[in-house]
C-alpha cells in the first residue's frame, strides 16, 4: 500500500482529505497507508502545499472492489503558509477535475479533519469550512465524513481523567458548525491515533459505495468545471473566496488608516506595521486580480455561449 503515482486511473476511487493547516490530514493519512509516506507537520504551520495523492492497491476486506484502487488524497488548508488561498483554490479545482474526466474512476468519498483540541472555532475553522462546503455542494455531502482528530491531546492539554470534555466540544460543534451539513447527510467519526482507527473510517467511506443513490455523486467543483464548463472564478468555490477576500481587503485597508495616523506621529512600530498592512493589500488585491473573470467571457456567457457541456448519463461508470 502506499505506492505514490501521478497519473489518475480509470478505475481509481477517490477519497479526499480536506481541512485547516495543522488539524491532521497527513498524519490520518500516514496511518490509513500504515507507513510515512505525508510529511507531518509538528506545528499550525503548513507542510502540504500541494495536492498529493497515494494509492492502496489491493484494497483489503472488500473483495467487491476487486480490480479498483483507492486514491488517498492529501490537500493543502486554505490558511497555507506558502501558497495563497487562490493558488490553493487552483490546484484543489484542476486536480479535481482531472480526476472526474477518467471514465470508470468514482468519489468514493471526503474526509474533513478537524482538530478538537482547538477550543474556539476560528475564523481560519471557518473559512475552511464554508470553502468546503461550497466545493462539496449539498448533494455530495452524503459522501462526507468529518474526522475528529488529537483526542490524545486534549485529554493531556486538559489534565482530564477521561474523554468527557473532548466528546462535549465535539457534541456541540455537532449541534452548531456542523449541523447543516450532518443534517445534509454528513456524519462525524472520530481518529484514535493509530492504524485501525483509520481504516475503519476509510472503510465507512467504501461500504457506503453499496448505496446505488449515492454511487455516480461527485462534488459540486467538479461537476461545475467539467459539466457546465465553468472557469474556478464562476464556480460556487470561487465566489465565496472572492466573497472573503474581499471582505479581508476591507477589514485591511481599515487598518492601514490607523496605521497611517499613527506612522504620522512619528512611531516605528506604527510605520513597520503599515509597510506589513500595505503589502497584505497588495497580496489580497492580486489574489482578487487572479478571481477576475475576464470581460470577453462575461459577454460569451451573456449571450449564452462559452460553456463547453458533457453529457456524463452518457459516461458508463460501472
Amino acid at each position: 500500500m502506499g505506492k505514490k503515482n501521478k497519473n489518475h486511473h480509470p478505475k481509481d476511487i477517490v477519497i479526499l482529505v480536506m481541512g485547516p493547516s495543522g488539524a491532521g490530514k497527513s498524519t490520518f493519512i500516514n496511518h490509513v497507508l500504515r507507513k510515512e509516506t505525508m510529511k507531518v507537520g509538528r506545528t499550525q504551520d503548513s507542510c502540504t502545499s500541494e495536492v498529493i495523492p497515494a494509492y492502496i492497491d489491493p484494497i483489503p476486506g472488500f473483495p467487491e472492489l476487486a480490480g479498483r484502487r483507492i486514491t488517498i488524497v492529501d490537500t493543502p488548508g486554505f490558511d497555507d503558509t506558502f501558497k495563497t488561498d487562490t493558488e490553493i483554490l487552483e490546484s484543489m479545482a484542476n486536480w479535481l477535475e482531472e480526476s472526474y474526466k477518467d471514465d470508470g474512476a468514482l468519489l468514493g468519498g471526503v474526509i474533513y479533519v478537524h482538530d478538537l483540541s482547538n477550543d474556539r472555532f476560528t475564523g481560519t475553522a471557518k473559512r475552511n469550512l464554508r470553502m468546503f462546503r461550497e466545493m462539496c455542494g449539498d448533494k455530495a455531502l452524503g459522501k462526507v465524513v468529518i474526522t475528529t482528530t488529537k483526542w490524545k491531546k486534549l485529554l493531556i492539554m486538559s489534565d482530564a481523567r477521561d474523554e468527557t470534555l473532548a466528546e462535549e466540544r465535539q457534541k456541540e460543534l455537532k449541534s452548531t458548525h456542523w449541523k447543516e451539513i450532518l443534517d445534509n447527510g454528513a456524519s462525524v467519526l472520530s481518529f484514535r491515533d493509530n492504524n485501525d482507527s483509520a481504516w475503519a473510517i476509510v472503510s465507512n467511506i467504501l461500504s457506503r459505495l453499496k448505496q446505488t443513490e449515492l454511487l455516480h455523486i461527485y462534488l459540486q467543483i467538479q461537476k461545475e468545471l467539467g459539466d457546465e464548463g465553468k472557469m474556478i472564478p464562476e464556480t460556487a468555490a470561487g465566489k465565496e473566496l472572492r466573497k472573503t477576500l474581499t471582505q479581508a481587503l476591507e477589514m485591511q485597508k481599515q487598518l492601514t488608516s490607523m496605521e497611517k495616523n499613527s506612522a504620522a506621529h512619528g512611531s516605528e512600530d506604527a510605520q513597520q506595521r503599515l509597510a506589513e498592512a500595505s503589502e497584505m493589500i497588495e497580496q489580497l488585491l492580486n489574489q482578487l486580480r487572479d478571481l477576475k473573470i475576464p470581460f470577453g467571457l462575461k459577454v460569451k456567457r451573456l449571450f449564452g455561449l462559452g460553456h463547453r457541456r458533457v453529457d456524463r448519463a452518457s459516461l458508463k461508470r460501472v
